[in-house]
């Protein structure tokens, strides 16, 4: 966002003590009460030399609800605690925690806010769960570091064998992201090999291969090595690996809930509706039989460039320090309307 906006002071939430913050994860009180430590440091600088705009995430915009600045105030959600625990917390416990308090916290951060959503997905969350309307700025993807490179030198560089299909998954080896299923149908298909980028995991399958975490530079490497981008995922709010694996031509097999995008997802891979195991390999099978004929760096929308994204939040920020509310204004590139 500073390349974005330039000028930015950046707030981080400070630690709480152990016995503090084990207490209240317990109670779903953990994040709001990082979120209300923030807000005392912010305040005291904001007093001392008043800001110009706020911009803040999620559930951490909570307090600023209560605390009339005087200055406009955005607040980004790149996913909902609502969405959370609806779809892909796997404990009853913690279901009802974020469900409950994380979501209240959530919701009482976009009162008084410009909202903005990642998605037209999270657009939607807001309204049905929260009442609260929204603009979408998408996210984006640096098209100039993120390119493909030749799949061989690719899989020499990693250590890989040049034979055999090779899947991709990219994040945390958590029932949210899917890695279950990932294992499921690893196990139906071993003459694939699965590469698991940016997890530490102990798998037993022959066929799935830990790299742990991969150097962010080191990451178009991987996308190049792969045939497909495996996203079996029960929760995402806009996936940035995603957009990275479209950006170096790298078709998609990911589950409805990943998919970020309105379009129809015939250019870019095959999105699955089933959570069965079996309905992702045979997207998986169906992918494979078309390797070759994908083009999706070319099919991403302009509206993904940084440019695009840029425009759209120099745009928002213009209007909201000179001319007020955007209620309903439509954004110069791809940003959504307000969800009315």
């Amino acid at each position: 966002m500073r390349r974005t906006l330039g000028n930015l002071e950046v707030f981080a939430h400070p630690r709480l003590s152990p016995n503090h913050l084990w207490n209240l994860d317990r109670i779903g009180l953990e994040q709001p009460a990082r979120a209300l430590a923030l807000f005392r440091g912010f305040l005291r600088e904001h007093r001392a030399r008043p800001f110009d705009l706020v911009l803040c995430n999620g559930l951490s915009g909570w307090p600023l609800s209560f605390r009339r600045l005087d200055v406009p105030t955005v607040v980004t959600y790149h996913f909902t605690m609502a969405g959370l625990a609806r779809h892909a917390l796997p404990f009853r416990g913690d279901r009802f925690t974020t469900g409950t308090v994380g979501a209240f916290f959530d919701r009482v951060a976009g009162y008084g806010k410009q909202v903005v959503a990642v998605s037209a997905r999270i657009r939607r969350e807001l309204e049905q769960y929260y009442g609260l309307h929204s603009l979408v700025i998408p996210n984006f993807v640096d098209t100039g570091r993120f390119r493909g490179v030749n799949r061989e030198r690719a899989r020499k560089a990693l250590g890989l064998p040049e034979e055999p299909i090779i899947g991709l998954f990219v994040g945390r080896a958590e029932y949210a992201k899917g890695f279950d299923i990932l294992i499921d149908v690893a196990r139906v298909i071993p003459d694939h090999l699965f590469l698991v980028a940016g997890a530490s995991a102990q798998v037993a399958e022959p066929n799935v291969r830990v790299l742990g975490q991969v150097a962010h530079e080191r990451m178009p490497l991987c996308y190049s090595a792969a045939d497909y981008f495996f996203l079996p995922s029960r929760y995402e709010g806009f996936n940035l690996s995603l957009l990275e694996a479209l950006a170096c031509d790298c078709p998609i097999v990911v589950a409805d809930a990943a998919y970020p995008f309105e379009e129809d997802a015939s250019r870019y891979g095959h999105i699955v509706t089933d959570p069965a195991p079996q309905g992702y390999v045979e997207a998986i099978r169906t992918v494979e039989g078309k390797l070759g004929t994908f083009r999706p760096r070319e099919a991403l929308s302009a509206r993904h460039s940084f440019e695009a994204f840029q425009s759209n939040w120099r745009s928002l920020v213009d209007r909201l320090l000179n001319h007020g509310h955007p209620h309903m204004w439509q954004l110069p590139n791809g940003g959504g309307d307000p969800a009315i």
